[in-house]
């Protein structure tokens, strides 16, 4: 009977069915879930000797006919689509015993990673500390875990290159900064000589770090060149001031912009921040600049560069030197993001619904509204409009004041 619900319902149906039974059958625990289960499989893998309904094939091939089962080594039981491959249920135990799989031992032989596994089967997952994921993994992974996970890792992996890469350039330009201001030293090779200890100072453990840290902006420049040279290091040939301002070699490093890399498509925000791409990025909550505005970013203390638009009044504000160019990347549209919209309107029934169609019609979603009346009888409603771009914009607020009974629209 268990195993005619499970064909008909399949295997979750089947347990909410009997969890829902009584308050007896609710105390069915999943111990005991995973041992009738564990039985369904031997069942499967070995029918009993005694005779079968004539109709048992069919019902193997209903119950596994988008699952498979697969043990572990210590006999847990779990469940993969079918067409999973060994990396599959790797990454179904943990993300990093996937990330570090290089094989398995099915049923005690050594199989590949796109061995694909079937219900029944014993899988201890062999690992290598030396092992990364590689992008030729997404062709042989089933499963949307998986393929998530290595997506991720070979995105951060991407980012923390450009990172790297930055950092290094702007220790570059520290170095070369300072041997021009004293020619009788060779900056670059008293860094190679001094690295450990300076690792050993900003408390890390490989180069790598360090050099993310000055292009997240953690570390400045300066102080890196301090340690290196001491006090004489923050002395120029023109004998300006002893003192330099955080973050000021990263400031001037990426202001000088590439257009060459502006046409190169990111996978982020599709903003360029001084030629460099992906750059940690967020934007400003106050103006929430839209694609097609122009704009410029503020290097923020490890928290990467914070994107506004030109009108600004945080941008305004921000210290000038913490500025840095920024601009779209015309090859890819921007994200759509929240956006206020206010809407002055006549407190008349059915504005709601007139207002909505406008928007409606421009293609654009609606992700909440917020209406009020004010002491003149009028009423006022916030839109917060997902939209992409400038034009977005435009569009959206044109079809809104055409809008019967509208008074005015204009964005927060």
């Amino acid at each position: 009977q268990e195993m005619h619900q499970v064909a008909e319902s399949g295997i979750a149906a089947h347990w909410m069915y009997k969890a829902g039974k009584s308050n007896a059958d609710r105390e069915t625990t999943d111990a005991e879930r995973i041992q009738w289960l564990r039985q369904l499989v031997a069942w499967v893998k070995d029918p009993p000797n005694q005779d079968l309904p004539h109709n048992s094939e069919l019902m193997k091939e209903e119950l596994f006919e988008k699952e498979i089962f697969v043990f572990t080594p210590n006999g847990h039981l779990l469940s993969l689509q079918k067409g999973a491959t060994v990396l599959d249920f790797a990454y179904r135990v943990h993300s990093d015993i996937g990330h570090h799989c290089v094989g398995a031992r099915v049923n005690g032989k050594m199989e590949p990673l796109k061995f694909e596994v079937s219900t029944g089967d014993s899988v201890e997952i062999l690992q290598s500390s030396k092992q990364r994921p590689r992008k030729d993994w997404l062709d042989i992974v089933k499963t949307s875990k998986a393929k998530s996970r290595i997506k991720a890792w070979l995105k951060k992996q991407d980012f923390g290159l450009e990172t790297i890469s930055l950092g290094r350039e702007l220790l570059e330009k520290g170095l070369r900064k300072y041997g021009s201001a004293n020619p009788n030293v060779d900056a670059s090779k008293e860094y190679n000589e001094k690295q450990h200890r300076l690792l050993s100072v900003f408390q890390f453990d490989e180069e790598q770090q360090l050099l993310a840290a000055i292009a997240h902006g953690q570390i400045s420049i300066s102080s890196v060149m301090k340690e290196l040279f001491g006090t004489s290091s923050q002395q120029s040939s023109h004998g300006n001031s002893s003192e330099e301002k955080e973050d000021e070699y990263i400031v001037k490093s990426i202001q000088e912009s590439r257009e060459s890399s502006v046409t190169r498509p990111i996978p982020h925000d599709g903003v360029v921040v001084g030629g460099k791409h992906n750059m940690l990025l967020s934007f400003c909550r106050n103006c929430n600049p839209l694609y097609g505005e122009s704009i410029r970013g503020v290097v923020t203390m490890g928290r990467g560069v914070k994107v506004h638009r030109l009108d600004c009044q945080y941008l305004r504000d921000s210290d000038e030197e913490r500025r840095v160019d920024a601009v779209w990347d015309k090859s890819r549209q921007g994200q759509k993001r929240p956006t206020q919209v206010t809407v002055v309107c006549e407190d008349a029934p059915g504005m709601l619904a007139n207002m909505s169609r406008a928007i409606s019609s421009s293609g654009v979603n609606i992700g909440g509204v917020v209406l009020k009346k004010l002491s003149d009888g009028s009423g006022l409603a916030h839109f917060e409009l997902m939209l992409a771009s400038i034009d977005d914009l435009h569009h959206v607020t044109q079809e809104l004041r055409k809008a019967k009974g509208v008074l005015a629209v204009e964005r927060k």
